[in-house]
Formats: C-alpha cells, structure tokens, sequence
C-alpha cells in the first residue's frame, strides 16, 4: 500500500543511505552475545533425541528400562506420551496432508526424532539416548531413496493413503507453447539438475523452554517468533497468551530456522509436563541431518529455438525432492518458485513450466536462501548458452536480445509475476564493462600455461523481493508491523515485527525511524524478536525485512508526528497547520524559534497531560501495519500470481579458469551488478552480496549432500565429508549497484538478502563451459568439481574419436 506523507513533516534523510556502523555486533565480536546455549535457568534439565538409524521403518518397541534406571536421567518420552499434542497443521489443501507428529511412530529418514530423553546434564541424557536406541526394535520397509525410484510404477509408498508419492502436481498446457514448437526450426531436450544441499547456519537450532507462573516462555532460534508462537498454542492446546516465543542471539539462519520443528514443540511439552525448565541444543551432526535440506531438484526441458538463436518456447517439468516432507511449514514452494521465476529478467513469455514435489525417504526439504530462484535460472543460462553454440550465436548478444528494455515495465511474467521496475539491460551492460579488466587479469595470469583455459559467464536474474507466505504456509500473508513509542526524555523506543539473525536489522530500523522522528539514531532503542514486547509480525525471509520494516515503521513514524505536532501547536499557541518538525524540533514553519523538542511533547503526552490539547487522550505511541501494494497471495483461474510485492535485479558474471588435466577449477573472478532500490545502509547490502555469493559458490562448486542409493542413508553427517568453502575458495567480488525504486514503496525499497545466491551456480558453470569451448563441453547439473570436469572432457574426447571413426 502507499502511504499519504504529511506534507507539514519534513522527514530526514541524514542517515537513510549511510553506512552507519551496525549496532547489533559488538555482543558477537566481544563473546557477550546470549545464545539459546547461553541461557541457564536453575533446575534446568537437558534433552536428547533419540533418533531413527533406519530410513523407512515402523517402531515395533522401545525398552525404555535401562535407559530410565541410569542415575541422572528423569524421563524417557516416546510418541505414545504425547497422545494430548495434536499434529501439525496441514494448511495447504492442493498437498498431500502428511499429519506430522512431534515423535514418530513411523520413521521416514534417517535422524528422524521418535523418543526424547531428559537427563540433569546432556553427557547423561545422551548415554541414555544411546541405551534406548540400542533397546528399539524395527519393522522395515522398503525405502525411496531416489526420484526415479519413487516415481516408477510400482514404487513403495511413504504414505498409506496416498495414491502415489507425489506431494504435489501441477500440469500446464499451453496451446502458444504448442505453436511455437511446431513452427520452429529445431528443438532439443535436456535434464539439468541442482544437487541437495543444507542451510548450515554458524548455530545450529536450539530450544529451550520454561513455565512460570501459568506462562510458557520459549527460547528458541527460529527467525519468526510469532509463527512459532501461534504455531505452539495450536498444537499444545495453550491459549495464545500464555506463550511467549524469545528469539536470542541467532547465528545465522538462511531460511532453515524458519520451519517450526519437532523439537520446537517437544521441549516445551516437556517443560510442562515435568514443571520445569528444558533445553535442547543441537549438535553439527543432527544439523546436517535433521536441519531442512534444498534445492535437490531435476529439471526435464525441452527447447524450440530457430537457426538465428532466437529461444522459441520451453517446456519445464521440475521435480523437487521433498525428502519425507514431514516439516511445518511444508517445503513444496520452492518449486513452485523456481518455475515462476526461471525466465528471469528475459522478456521470455511462451515458457510452460510444472512443478511437481515427490516424496523420498531423505532429510525432509524446505527453504534455503535463494527459495528455488538459483535452480531455475541455472535451467535458463544452460539452455541459453547452448542455443548460442548450436547456431553460432554470440552469447552475449543473444542475450542482450531477451533481457528486458527500459520502458517495458510494469512487465508480467509467464506465471503471474509482476515485474514492477528494474535495470535489466543496464544492469547486464555494466557487469560486461566490468569484465574487460577482470578477464584480462585472468589471462595474464595463466597466459604461460598451456594447461589452463579461462572462461566467463553469464547469469541475469530477479528477486522476489517480499513474498507472500500464503503460497507457503497456507495460512500467513505478507503484511508486517511495526509500534513507535517516544518517551518523556525524548528518546524512542520502536518495536518491529520482523527478526534480525546477522543481517543488520536493528541498525536498519534505528536509522529508518531516527529520520523518520528527526532524531539520531543513537536516540532509537530496537526491540524485535519477542512475541511480548514485539507486536505480531511475520518474521525475517524471502528478501521482505527492508521492505515491510520500512513501510511500517514509516506508517507508524507518521502517525506518531501528527499526533505530536498537534501536542506541539497547542503549546506553541500556534495553528497546527503552520507547525512544521525540522531536526527534532517543532516550529512554526519559516520561523525556527519558539520551538519544542521530543521530550517536552512527550511529557505533556505521558505526564503532564494537562498540557494536553482539550479532548486529546494521552500517550504518544502508535503502531503501522504496511500490507504491500499489489501482493496476490491466491492465483487466479489459470493459475497466475504475482506472488511478490516487488523484485530486485541483478547481473553475474564468473571468470573462472580450468586446468584441463586435473579438472580443477578456480573462479578468478566474479563481477556483480545489483539492483535492490533505495538502499537503507549500503555496508549492510554490500555484506549481503558477499556472504550470498559465498553460498551460491559453494552450491556452484562444493556442496552436495548424498544418500546411498540402496538404502537411503545419508554419507555425510560431518564436515570431514560434506565439502564447504572456507574464505580462500571464495575469490575477488566486484560490485556495483543500480538504484531503480520499488514504485508503490514509500521509501522505494526493494529487498537483497538472497539475490548473492542466485546467480554463481550458473555463472559458473557457463564460465567453465566457455573454458573448456574447445571439447564443446556442456555441464547440466551442479556442483561443477573436477572429477566431473574430467568427466565431461573425457566424454567429450571419446565422442570426437567416434566421429572421425564413422567418418
């Protein structure tokens, strides 16, 4: 929605724009941060969760005995114990419902929860743990470890009452697409597929929860509080009130602490029923097999194009790997993300694109940074770079003819999505002025070396920016919220719906509502992730927090200011329409003296009310509730939504160099040109972009979580196996930006917390095909490591010898 400014407040903009340094880190960097492992509460016990080793089993019997009989250990609870805690909600009725249980009794994965053990330290509570799975007897059955097994035929079902493994199937036809492949001069078809990673925050999760006087308060590090709230006094059958849900230091997210999980909902269960304070940390190897996993999706594409390169239509299927799919919120939206966005910023309209979500029996799937978004434009670079080299066209140019032109938006995409703004073609041209130093650099470097090939490329891309959670929850919108309170010594105090777990948050808040109140921001206390003093709020993903933070805390900034300007012209004696605030001070306008400041308002609000305009109620707080403009949170009858409120943009480029007998890779470079609006605080975007191209490298090049394909078991539960980046892996960044605003913002915000991780996998992969351009190699699935780097060059090797033998 757009807001109706004041003409009458003069709103600052002496910190929107700077970097201010952010207030959020010192707790961090000087070792005074209060993580869920921080917090110690007398009498406190410890959980241990005991969980399956089998991939698809039922429970036969659990002894219990020997684990209970072990000096330390107060009670040992299996799914039958939570006869009286209902199963999460399934929300979203064109998905299977899969009832999910905070234990189970039938277990779908390996490191699924389904007995918890509490013990008076976690040494014991583990030992225990250790007992009660060494007395678990299992009923095998058979296990889906892969996409292919659980869609053939004859497949075992994860569900009973399902009719087959698919979650979720949407078919498309397109009567366009038809015509525009029977009138094209050639197609082709092709599987490209993004392999299964895992969020991997800093912290991993942790819970810890306590009853005091009737009041369930829990820690937990989620990054949306009031989800979890609501989402606890549904299942547990408290009244809503009497939880409280504390967010605190929170080392990292990426989109895998906003599921509500098992154990979210077992340790305060337990807290309850033992009337005493619980806690849960998880450790790394529950992380990495219980915390969501992503991406993991295959994409069956067939292609029309023409002989001058033109891309005529494509036809998509994507098939994410959902894993069991036991996980609130459910992780089918990424695909259906995927497939709304995978023409990117191409003025692409005859896409026919069908999501389909199946179930495995693998870790549960869920969100990741990027929400499918990296998946789908990783298809369309492929598919673009290989129409370049099957007709002989430049890539560049065949790209500079599909990106979107000045003037072409507001642009609606092949799904619904409405492109409100953007600098597409702008964005793309400076990335490549970027290059000529940085490609030069790279073949100087290696210019001696007859060994080493150096290649570039090429990936545009747009970001939803504020999304509706509807399409993801069946059951939250989009809106968020935010309540500005001035004080009578003048300081303020803002409380805002979303969380901050490392992105900068607070200082972004404090400098929206310091010039929004004319103050400095050092006057701005922040208050967020507590459903207590934070009013209800959605939380911090999908790039929203700049973009609703703003809107509400603008909304109720302006509010607020009416309400003390009219307080002011009473006491100035003055029209209320002639009272301007400038700096903090209220005046009347061309004459700076008399005035009055913050604090003698909020006095005359707060105590001394009799200062008050006759009939005026007292208090100087109010609250904003910023619902975007154009956000759709159902599709229409064919299907369409524009499921954003508004989308950011932005250009990668790889150069990337090859050493051809080993197949190492080395990205030399990487050129981004990014596009998020009016940018708040510029160190906190560009800390953004890093940290978001750091992930989308190791997606491009080192993650990849696998399951052994027999029985479905995971091969890594350790970083000494599940490869990730460290600082050295990460190269050169070069970024600059473009500011288009958001149209329909007041501020023209956009958000850039996931367009970092978009672009790398397919830059990547584009660049080592160019490197490597001499054996026409042309890599379709990531990561890109060197043993399939010497793959595709042997493969690529052996076909050229069959051909001159035929010949």
């Amino acid at each position: 929605m757009s807001l109706d400014i004041d003409p009458h407040i003069r709103h600052s903009t002496r910190h929107i724009g700077r970097s201010v340094p952010r207030r959020e880190d010192r707790g961090p960097l000087t070792g005074r941060g209060r993580y869920a492992a921080d917090i110690r509460i007398a009498g406190m016990l410890e959980v241990a969760f005991v969980r399956s080793v089998e991939a698809h089993a039922r429970i036969a019997s659990v002894d219990t005995a020997e684990a209970e009989a072990l000096d330390g250990v107060v009670a040992v609870f299996c799914a039958a114990d939570l006869a009286d805690v209902k199963s999460f909600p399934d929300y979203i009725d064109y998905i299977n419902p899969v009832r999910q249980r905070p234990l189970a009794e039938t277990v779908r994965y390996v490191g699924a929860a389904y007995a918890a053990v509490v013990a008076a330290d976690r040494y014991i509570a583990e030992d225990a743990a250790a007992l009660v799975a060494a007395g678990t007897v299992y009923e095998p059955l058979p296990t889906v470890a892969d996409l292919d097994q659980a869609l053939a035929p004859d497949a075992p079902k994860l569900f009973d009452d399902w009719d087959d493994n698919r979650s979720v199937d949407f078919p498309v036809d397109k009567p366009e697409v038809a015509r525009a492949f029977a009138e094209a001069d050639h197609t082709f078809t092709e599987t490209y597929v993004s392999q299964r990673q895992t969020g991997l925050p800093m912290e991993c999760r942790g819970v810890v929860a306590d009853t005091t006087d009737g009041q369930l308060t829990v820690w937990t590090s989620t990054q949306s509080p009031h989800l979890v709230r609501t989402t606890l006094a549904l299942v547990l059958g408290v009244p809503e009130p009497q939880v409280r849900v504390v967010n605190p230091d929170i080392g990292g997210g990426f989109g895998t602490k906003t599921h509500v999980y098992p154990e979210d909902v077992v340790v305060p269960w337990i807290a309850r029923r033992l009337q005493r304070p619980a806690r849960w940390i998880e450790d790394r190897a529950e992380n990495l097999v219980t915390g969501v996993h992503a991406r993991d999706q295959r994409h069956d594409v067939e292609v029309a194009y023409d002989d001058d390169g033109t891309v005529r239509a494509v036809r998509c299927t994507s098939i994410c790997d959902l894993g069991s799919a036991e996980i609130f919120m459910p992780g089918t939206a990424p695909v259906f993300v995927t497939n709304a966005c995978i023409t990117a910023a191409y003025d692409f309209p005859n896409m026919e694109a069908r999501p389909v979500g199946v179930v495995t029996n693998k870790t549960p799937a869920g969100a990741y940074r990027g929400f499918g978004i990296p998946e789908g434009v990783f298809v369309m670079e492929r598919i673009i770079d290989r129409v370049a080299r099957l007709t002989g066209t430049d890539r560049v140019e065949l790209r500079r003819r599909m990106l979107l032109r000045p003037g072409q938006t507001p642009y609606v995409m092949h799904g619904g999505g409405r492109l409100d703004s953007g600098s597409h073609t702008e964005s793309f041209e400076r990335a490549l002025e970027m290059l000529g130093p940085a490609l030069e650099r790279a073949r100087s470097r290696h210019a001696d070396d007859s060994d080493v090939r150096v290649g570039v490329g090429y990936a545009n891309y747009v970001e939803p920016a504020t999304p509706t959670y509807h399409l993801t929850t069946g059951h939250w919108a989009g809106y968020d919220s935010a309540t500005v309170r001035v004080d009578p010594d003048g300081s303020a105090r803002l409380a805002v719906g979303v969380t901050d777990l490392g992105q900068g948050t607070e200082t972004s808040a404090a400098q929206l509502a310091a010039d929004a109140l004319g103050v400095d921001p050092s006057q701005v206390t922040v208050v967020m992730g507590d459903t207590e003093r934070a009013p209800y709020g959605l939380g911090a993903w999908g790039s929203r927090s700049a973009m609703v933070m703003a809107g509400s805390v603008l909304m109720a900034s302006d509010r607020l200011v009416s309400k003390a300007r009219s307080i002011a012209a009473h006491m100035l004696e003055a029209a209320e329409a002639d009272v301007v605030i400038a700096d903090g001070r209220f005046h009347v306008a061309g004459s700076p003296e008399p005035a009055v400041g913050w604090a003698e308002v909020a006095t005359a609000a707060w105590a001394r009310t009799v200062d008050l305009p006759s009939g005026m109620e007292p208090g100087l707080e109010t609250s904003g509730y910023f619902e975007p403009a154009h956000l759709e949170h159902l599709p229409d009858e064919t299907g369409r939504v524009n499921a954003a409120a508004s989308w950011a943009n932005g250009a990668h480029i790889a150069v990337a160099s090859v050493r051809v007998s080993t197949g190492e890779v080395t990205v030399e470079d990487f050129i981004v040109v990014h596009d998020c609006g009016t940018v708040i605080n510029p160190a906190i975007v560009e800390g953004q972009i890093h940290g978001g191209i750091a992930q989308g490298i190791a997606g491009a090049m080192y993650e990849h979580f696998q399951y052994d394909p027999d029985t479905a078991t995971p091969r890594f539960s350790s970083f000494m196996d599940y490869l990730v980046p460290t600082c050295a892996e990460v190269p050169p960044i070069d970024v600059d930006h473009f500011k288009s605003p958001a149209p329909d913002h007041p501020l023209g915000v956009k958000g850039c917390g996931e367009g970092g991780t978009i672009g790398p996998p397919a830059a990547i992969a584009g660049a080592v095909c160019d490197a490597l351009s001499e054996w026409g190699v042309d890599l379709t699935a990531c990561p890109v490591t060197p043993v399939t780097v010497r793959a595709a060059i042997r493969e690529a090797e052996s076909a050229r010898e069959q051909a001159g033998e035929s010949a």
